[in-house]
């Protein structure tokens, strides 16, 4: 067998093995895009409670005394704490902003006025920035190295398919960081560990991808603690408006290819 030949034959078995891989054993990955239904917004209805009860609280302590008096105590409380053991608040931060951009169940949010009444917003910007980098970080390394099958543990099989699907052949930078613009979540990161998409690559998208999550949540902390419900108020509305239309983009995207 000529040199020629053993390429063609090694060229043939690695499409052979390829399409074993992708194509037979994952069946979304090849003609199956078009049949998937388009995922919503992950803004459903148990969110939007969510929300409701968040503003309810808000506008609570911004108007009443009492509670107003009870948060402020609160925070004066765990502030001492923090004081009397500096290294283990800071690590205890970065853990649930870690986890919670692994796991969506689970959020930092709530101990982000917390941080701003202790630290101040540019400190816990910077924390909770560094613990959702190395939080997405964590997701797409988890499902890169343990695959589909743990990724789908923590997240729902539909949108992950059909995002898989899409970003398995159109993995452009922009479509990428408009997927973590629309989805402040878990999920992208889960999504390209498994297609294996590069790290390098990730990386500085997932960092500044961050920011605008990031800058906004302590913003809403602040308004928080500083009792200023109006802000809180104009701020949510404008973040969540920004997602939805990022999110509307992404769909135009994935429906155009």
């Amino acid at each position: 067998m000529t040199r020629r030949a053993r390429r063609v034959e090694a060229g043939l078995r690695a499409y052979a093995w390829w399409r074993h891989r992708w194509v037979t054993r994952v069946p979304f990955i090849h003609d199956d895009l078009p049949h998937l239904p388009m995922p919503h917004h992950p803004l459903n209805h148990r969110r939007l409670v969510v929300l409701a009860v968040v503003l309810l609280i808000v506008l609570g302590v911004s108007t009443s005394p009492v509670l107003g008096g009870a948060v402020r105590e609160v925070l004066a409380t765990v502030e001492r704490v923090i004081r009397a053991y500096p290294r283990a608040g800071v690590a205890v931060f970065l853990a649930f902003a870690a986890v919670s951009a692994m796991l969506s169940f689970f959020s930092s949010t709530p101990i982000v006025p917390v941080g701003v009444y202790v630290w101040g917003a540019e400190q816990t910007m910077l924390l909770l920035w560094i613990g959702g980098v190395v939080g997405g970080t964590g997701g797409y390394w988890l499902a890169r190295t343990l695959g589909r099958r743990v990724a789908l543990r923590f997240i729902p099989a539909e949108p992950f398919h059909r995002y898989e699907t899409f970003f398995a052949t159109r993995a452009r930078w922009p479509s990428i960081l408009l997927f973590r613009f629309a989805l402040q979540s878990e999920l992208p990161s889960y999504v390209l560990g498994v297609l294996k998409y590069p790290f390098p690559k990730y990386l500085p998208i997932m960092a500044l991808a961050e920011l605008p999550f990031v800058a906004v949540v302590v913003y809403l902390g602040d308004a928080f603690v500083r009792g200023r419900s109006g802000l809180f108020v104009v701020t949510l509305a404008a973040s969540l408006g920004f997602t939805l239309l990022a999110f509307r983009r992404l769909q135009r995207e994935m429906r155009a290819g």
